[in-house]
């Protein structure tokens, strides 16, 4: 079990400057990928958010690609975007009826004025520097998902535990309730009929049966219990399990619904909205996983 929220960094020296590579992922229902890299390197990006997707199933991941270059970088005014900044706060003047006068400190404000020269093309060898910087970030990046999947995991199987008992707690109930009901319902038919009818074994077998009938949650205990186990053993295979996690809530929580709807009984309803509780709190920590 993984979870879907992680961060991890990692960075190398190459002849270009420190690369740094900063990894965080958030919840999200599908996968959603994003590396931002400088524009030097834009080369790479396809190949940086292919790797991420092969490392993620599902979630929303960003990587971020930095360099703190060897280097000044040397920057020198441009001629052209001059020309075209200062045409532009001319047409503004006029569109609104201004008379400033458009000075040279105007234009130097402006940050597009400046042209950068960045040194010489990426060599092959910083790129491989940068590729497996970009891997060693995603294997720590896993590692960080793992370290949280194992808390999680055990928080929701604790929880999942607390449901089981409570399930034993009902199955002892409805017995309880199955006696007590059946007593009160012969007692009625016995009212109902003469004294004489009072050890007629029909009574008996007719109250019973009404009593069945009416509070049978026999077949939601057994799908319970079956998906109680399901969900054990879908939380600790390998591999995204967070949307079978959350179908098989879902499940548990309508059969939680169902016993209570069929069973009239306080002890039974009180243990069937602990269910639920603990079922919300477990869906929520499911949100959580890839």
């Amino acid at each position: 079990m993984k979870s879907m929220t992680g961060f991890a960094e990692s960075s190398v020296n190459t002849e270009i400057g420190k690369i740094m590579v900063n990894i965080r992922s958030e919840n999200h229902r599908f996968l959603d990928v994003n590396a931002s890299v400088p524009e030097s390197l834009l080369q790479l990006e396809t190949a940086i958010e292919d790797r991420m997707k092969n490392s993620i199933q599902r979630g929303k991941l960003r990587l971020r690609l930095s360099v703190q270059t060897n280097r000044k970088e040397r920057q020198r005014l441009s001629e052209k975007v001059l020309r075209e900044n200062h045409s532009s706060l001319k047409r503004i003047n006029s569109a609104l009826g201004l008379k400033t006068e458009i000075g040279v400190e105007h234009l130097l404000m402006m940050e597009n004025s400046f042209e950068s020269h960045v040194g010489p093309e990426v060599s092959r060898d910083t790129e491989t520097k940068i590729r497996e910087t970009v891997a060693k970030a995603l294997v720590k990046f896993n590692r960080s998902r793992e370290a949280e999947g194992q808390k999680l995991e055990k928080a929701i199987l604790g929880r999942l535990e607390i449901i089981r008992k409570a399930v034993d707690g009902v199955k002892k109930k409805r017995k309880e309730f199955v006696k007590k009901s059946e007593k009160k319902t012969k007692e009625k038919i016995e009212k109902i009929f003469s004294s004489r009818h009072k050890n007629d074994p029909l009574i008996s077998q007719e109250a019973a049966a009404i009593v069945t009938e009416k509070s049978e949650i026999d077949e939601e205990i057994v799908r319970l219990e079956a998906h109680i186990s399901k969900f054990r053993k879908t939380a600790r295979k390998k591999g995204p399990v967070g949307k079978e996690l959350d179908f098989l809530i879902q499940e548990m929580n309508r059969e939680a619904g169902t016993i209570s709807a069929k069973c009239k009984d306080a002890g039974i309803s009180h243990l069937t909205i602990n269910i639920r509780l603990e079922l919300e709190k477990i869906r929520e920590q499911v949100q959580n996983i890839e």
